[in-house]
């Protein structure tokens, strides 16, 4: 095979990489709500909020450093960072997993296991991204959704892991069985996650020349369309984490038996890889502006949070879980999205950027979002509070997508009027002419 084939099919073994690393590393910090579970199943001193503060803490964490992720990569190469953040998650959970203490869990577990799980994230992101470019590669938006695919399908089986592990064995061996398996994925994909292979129109290190606003740079991450977007971006992953942090709690609550609350957690992450795998045959059968996708999701979600709230407080809870798994669209639209949609909110050569951008707010709405939530379960002594809460922020993140995308169409309505008064001016200036 030579370099130009190689070139061409080498970001298939990337986007491999990037989907098997999500299951095994990313799919066992969304599945913390099992063993949160069983924290409490043992009579933990640890209050809901505490709980909460570990679990996302440990999902999303190194969100918050995502530009020194960012600046990593650029440094001592992509391969380099993505090693050290699968060794940093895999030597986590053996630390963790010799806790007896559960408030060390925070450090020994929480920021570390956080930091490399956001950073696997994001690496595989950038780099999938530099072999399918986001407006040049016309499979670009069919990459995005499926290694975006890879965390709802890792929640799916790392939770039957998880579960099967701890009614075997205890929490402690489990997460030194999953530290192996992590272990020996990061032998087996650390070697290959390389930028050798770029094709020549990819640069591995792209840099911004323009402005999205003909200002400063400041005033493109602050303007009032950014700030109402990243307000819309905040409020659906509070919602979602909320929401999927505390389901199998919430579901015990209820009487629901632990392998039922299991199985419909599963089925939820399920679903939700289903959804990021049709949204580019949505957008090829509906070739709309992907923009509309993320009110479309959020308000999808209002709808069966509230039907999913009705039937579980009913003698009919049983089906329940039909809206719950289809909340999965939500999810799918909010998170996969995310890179593509960042060449639409800024400039081509500002994606990276807003990128990170993206996912530094989707951190701090994945950390805060479950907190909150946690804090009303602590006051009112019940998690009745939990699908209340997440359908407030939804509420939030429509109105705060309607805002941006009305924006949108202001600003391109004021250039289009430009240019046709810009137009008529040229063409009177040439009639004038002409007749002199």
């Amino acid at each position: 095979m030579n370099l130009d084939s190689l070139q061409n099919y080498y970001g298939i073994l990337i986007v491999l990489i990037t989907v098997i690393s999500r299951i095994i590393f990313i799919g066992f910090s969304w599945s913390y709500g099992t063993v949160i579970a069983e924290f409490k199943k043992q009579n933990s001193t640890l209050s809901d909020t505490e709980m909460s503060w570990i679990g996302s803490i440990g999902q999303s964490f190194g969100g918050l450093l995502a530009p020194l992720v960012l600046f990593c990569a650029r440094q001592c190469g992509f391969q380099i960072t993505f090693s050290l953040s699968l060794f940093i998650c895999t030597i986590s959970l053996f630390i963790s997993s010799t806790i007896r203490n559960l408030h060390w869990l925070l450090f020994t577990y929480s920021l570390p296991y956080g930091f490399g799980n956001t950073a696997i994230f994001i690496l595989g992101t950038l780099l999938c991204g530099l072999y399918y470019p986001a407006g040049q590669h016309p499979k670009h938006i069919l990459v995005m959704c499926i290694i975006s695919m890879g965390f709802p399908i890792g929640y799916h089986i790392m939770d039957a892991l998880i579960f099967s592990a701890i009614e075997e064995n205890g929490w402690h061996l489990m997460k030194r069985h999953i530290a192996i398996i992590q272990l020996i994925a990061t032998c087996l994909l650390s070697p290959f996650f390389t930028t050798k292979f770029l094709p020549s129109t990819s640069q591995p290190y792209p840099y911004p020349s323009t402005a999205f606003i003909p200002d400063t740079k400041r005033k493109i991450y602050y303007s009032k369309l950014v700030i109402y977007w990243m307000l819309g971006i905040f409020s659906a992953m509070c919602a979602i984490n909320n929401f999927l942090l505390h389901l199998h709690s919430h579901l015990e609550h209820l009487l629901i038996s632990p392998a039922r609350a299991d199985l419909w957690f599963r089925l939820l992450g399920l679903f939700d890889a289903f959804f990021r795998l049709i949204i580019p045959l949505i957008l090829r059968c509906y070739p709309i502006d992907i923009i509309y996708l993320f009110p479309a999701s959020v308000f999808t979600g209002i709808i069966v949070l509230i039907l999913a709230f009705g039937l579980l407080y009913t003698s009919f809870s049983v089906i329940a879980i039909l809206p719950i798994i289809l909340f999965g669209f939500t999810p799918a639209v909010v998170t996969a999205l995310q890179y593509t949609v960042s060449n639409r909110i800024f400039e081509e050569d500002r994606t990276e950027q807003g990128y990170i951008y993206h996912v530094i707010v989707t951190s701090l709405g994945t950390l805060i979002g479950p907190v909150v939530g946690g804090l009303f379960v602590d006051m009112t002594d019940s998690y009745k509070s939990i699908i209340p809460t997440s359908i407030f922020f939804l509420l939030i993140s429509f109105m705060s997508f309607i805002a941006t995308i009305l924006l949108l169409n202001k600003k391109k309505a004021d250039e289009l009027e430009e240019s046709q008064t810009a137009s008529f001016h040229q063409h009177d200036n040439m009639a004038y002419g002409s007749s002199n």
